[in-house]
Parts: C-alpha cells; sequence; structure tokens
C-alpha cells in the first residue's frame, strides 16, 4: 500500500497561468485558496470536506469551485473508481441515475494538484494544464530558431554541466547538518514524494528549477555579465558605470 506523506515545500511566489483564462481562475480567492491547500498538502490528495476543514469555506464553496478547477485542470481528481461505494437501501425515486452516481462519488472523490509540462506531462499536451512554477510559454517559431543556433550536441554538453551542479547541490543538501532555517528548504526525496497521478516529484523538480532560476538572477547582477553588456554595445557607458558602481559597493 502506497502511503502518502503530507508536506510540498513551496519555492516560488504566486501561480503560474498559461492564459488569461487561467488567470481569471487563480484570481478568485477562493480558488487560490484551495489551491493552496492541495500545494500544502501535495503528493496527498484531499476530499473536500478535508479541504473545507484546511481552508474554512464552505463546503458548498468548494464543490462549486472544484468544478471550475477541474475543468480547466488546475486539479484532477484521484482514484475515483475505488473510492466510490455502494449505498444501501433503496435509492430516491426523484434522483436520475446520473444523480446516483454523482451522489455515490460526492464524498469520496480526492482532489490531487495538476502542474505538469513537457516530457512530464501524462496527458501529451492533450489537456492546457497551468504552467508548473518557473516554467513559461515562448513566443511562436522561437524554439525552432534556437534549436538551430543552439546545436543538440551543444544542448547535451550543456545538460551534462548542469546535471554536474544539481547533482552537487543533491548532494550537499543531503549531508546538511546546519540549522533549521536552512534544512527547511531540502526537498523530499524519497519516492512517496511522487505524484500519484504523474509520477513526478513536484517539490523536487520547483526546488531544482529555484536554484537554476536563482543562478541565472545572480549571473545577471554580476560584473561579468554587465561588461559583456557593454563590451557588445547591448548597454550604454553611462549605464554600465552607474551599475559597476552597484556592484562593486556590494
Amino acid at each position: 500500500m502506497r502511503i502518502q506523506r503530507e508536506y510540498m515545500k513551496n519555492y516560488f511566489k504566486g501561480f503560474y497561468c498559461r492564459d488569461d483564462l487561467h488567470l481569471q481562475v487563480v484570481n478568485k480567492d477562493s480558488n487560490r485558496r484551495i489551491l493552496e491547500c492541495l500545494r500544502s498538502a501535495h503528493p496527498a490528495a484531499l476530499s473536500v470536506e478535508e479541504i473545507s476543514k484546511r481552508t474554512k469555506l464552505p463546503i458548498k464553496t468548494i464543490y462549486a469551485q472544484k468544478a471550475e478547477l477541474f475543468r480547466e485542470y488546475f486539479v484532477e481528481h484521484l482514484d475515483i473508481e475505488e473510492e466510490q461505494v455502494s449505498k444501501r437501501g433503496r435509492p430516491s425515486i426523484r434522483m436520475s441515475e446520473d444523480d446516483r452516481e454523482k451522489s455515490s462519488l460526492r464524498k469520496h472523490v480526492k482532489l490531487v494538484l495538476e502542474e505538469t509540462a513537457g516530457v512530464h506531462d501524462p496527458y501529451n499536451g492533450r489537456k492546457p494544464t497551468p504552467l508548473p512554477p518557473g516554467r513559461i510559454l515562448y513566443a511562436d517559431g522561437f524554439d525552432d530558431v534556437f534549436k538551430n543556433i543552439f546545436t543538440k550536441d551543444e544542448q547535451e554538453e550543456f545538460n551534462d554541466f548542469l546535471i554536474r551542479y544539481v547533482q552537487r547541490i543533491i548532494d550537499r543538501i543531503g549531508n546538511y547538518n546546519g540549522s533549521t532555517s536552512k534544512r527547511r528548504w531540502i526537498p523530499e526525496h524519497e519516492i512517496d514524494s511522487c505524484c500519484a497521478k504523474c509520477g513526478l516529484n513536484h517539490q523536487a523538480r520547483d526546488f531544482i528549477r529555484a536554484v537554476l532560476l536563482n543562478i541565472i538572477d545572480e549571473f545577471e547582477d554580476s560584473n561579468k555579465f554587465i561588461t559583456f553588456l557593454k563590451d557588445n554595445e547591448l548597454l550604454t557607458q553611462t549605464a554600465f558605470e552607474r551599475i559597476n558602481k552597484k556592484i562593486i559597493s556590494r
């Protein structure tokens, strides 16, 4: 039996949306509270009743909002068929067959957060799932042009470098015995931390993305980067001197 643990460290602020429709969904306070609740519990799935208890939202509100979140693929139903149970007694003659089926599932369906993309997407792009944290969509045609500029061999060489760097980070945090404030950022990396829906450890993925994106942020604030911009006439001399003073004073 799979043991579901309840944890999901958050390395990014806010939510990342694929389009304007998804932005409208997360703009609702009740939807954000439900998503934040599911994110904190991930990879465990939660029932409507459990979400209501944690968010303090009325059960009726959660039932109404979960339909929208499910329709736009922010969440998925987990083990619906396994959770379904037969009710004893004679069903009401006023209930249709569909209503009786919904009633039997109503209290037993659990929800799990859904945010996958690329090769990790179990739906292979058939569903417009929201973007995972740190993931963006590029302008049409950019990927094709970039692939012609950056060869496959160069990409593999760069991938090898990134793997070595990420592995170094993983090894160091695995052996870290420092303060609690720093240890709290270490992602769980047991197999039980993987998503029951897509099989990916979302927390570890977010951690690695946060590490790599932080490198880019630090790189853009470095003296070497602004010198590179100036040497390639991508930064004015006045701006270079102003920014360089900030870097030196840090």
